[in-house]
């Protein structure tokens, strides 16, 4: 039997039509139309890509075009260089191998997927999950000799989130010779951009013991002033409960708890040391991050912080 998806619309008297996987938004321009199909081949591992939509209600795609990859509501996401040759930011791909998946999806179960309940992943996967072979960040940087001109960076990544989609590296040859420190290096980077993708997606909200431990009104003129109140945010950024809230738990995937508790000047703007007195000058960090974190071991069984103690080898 096979899956179907319609993951394209048009504009209809000014509003986008909402597509039909995950509850999210169409992702193409108008008058333009495309549909995935499950399973999108015969191989052995496309059972188990049938089988994680049917668990998950995501897909799994290894044949795609640029359009699937890049384009959303608002904007297509592809890196392009200005007329001055500066680099927008993203990151561009190749398909995978196939005679890699196997071993790709192997690595999404193992450093991504056993972290996690399936209510959890149920819950907050994206809709898309793209396989692909190489996977670069692309961003502009800058070179100075002969003359000063921008310059094209590129950085192999293993994980790239993107709106409704989540874009996975290695399906090539590479992933035969991946050692225990690359697979923790795509354990911390899969799961911050997990993390990420949920944020952006607001797809968890805060819960209301949150919303009341913190007080966004008035002026906040310091890191030292957010900290004891239990921000975390960049003080000089806009506030609010839902980013914040994002803030921590994207704080416990990527920051051992080791790290989270050790010493560091309250001046410093990341979440090293938000658990010691130094930042946590009133204990409403740790009283916030405890909310956080027993909420989603609680409602769904997960401990994110676990995710950030394995990311660094604890």
């Amino acid at each position: 039997m096979k899956l179907y998806i319609a993951i394209a619309g048009m504009l209809l008297l000014g509003g986008l039509l909402p597509g039909c996987s995950k509850e999210t938004a169409d992702t193409t321009p108008s008058g333009i139309s495309n549909a995935f199909t499950l399973p999108q081949g015969n191989h052995d591992f496309d059972t188990r890509i049938v089988n994680y939509f049917q668990k998950y209600g995501s897909y799994f795609l290894y044949q795609f075009i640029d359009r699937d990859m890049y384009w959303t509501p608002t904007a297509n996401t592809k890196p392009v260089a200005s007329s001055a040759g500066f680099w927008s930011t993203g990151a561009e791909y190749t398909l995978a191998n196939t005679d890699y998946i196997n071993a790709q999806l192997d690595l999404v179960q193992q450093q991504w997927f056993n972290y996690y309940t399936d209510t959890f992943l149920h819950k907050f996967l994206p809709s898309k999950i793209f396989l692909c072979g190489k996977l670069d960040s692309i961003y502009a940087t800058y070179v100075f000799t002969p003359t000063f001109a921008y310059a094209k960076g590129v950085k192999p990544i293993g994980a790239y989130y993107s709106y409704d989609n989540i874009a996975i590296g290695y399906g090539r040859d590479t992933i035969s010779t991946f050692t225990a420190t690359d697979k923790r290096n795509f354990l911390a980077r899969v799961n911050s951009e997990f993390i990420k993708s949920i944020a952006g997606r607001s797809a968890s909200a805060p819960i209301a013991a949150f919303t009341g431990s913190a007080s966004y009104t008035g002026t906040i003129n310091s890191q030292a002033l957010a900290y004891s109140r239990g921000i975390i945010l960049t003080y000089y950024n806009t506030l609010s409960v839902q980013a914040d809230w994002n803030a921590y738990m994207l704080a416990m995937v990527t920051y051992s708890e080791t790290e989270l508790k050790t010493s560091t000047a309250n001046t410093d703007m990341t979440p090293k040391g938000m658990l010691n007195t130094t930042k946590d000058s009133n204990g409403k960090i740790k009283l916030r991050y405890n909310l956080v974190r027993n909420y989603f071991i609680n409602e769904y069984g997960v401990d994110l912080q676990k995710i950030g103690n394995a990311a660094k080898g604890q």
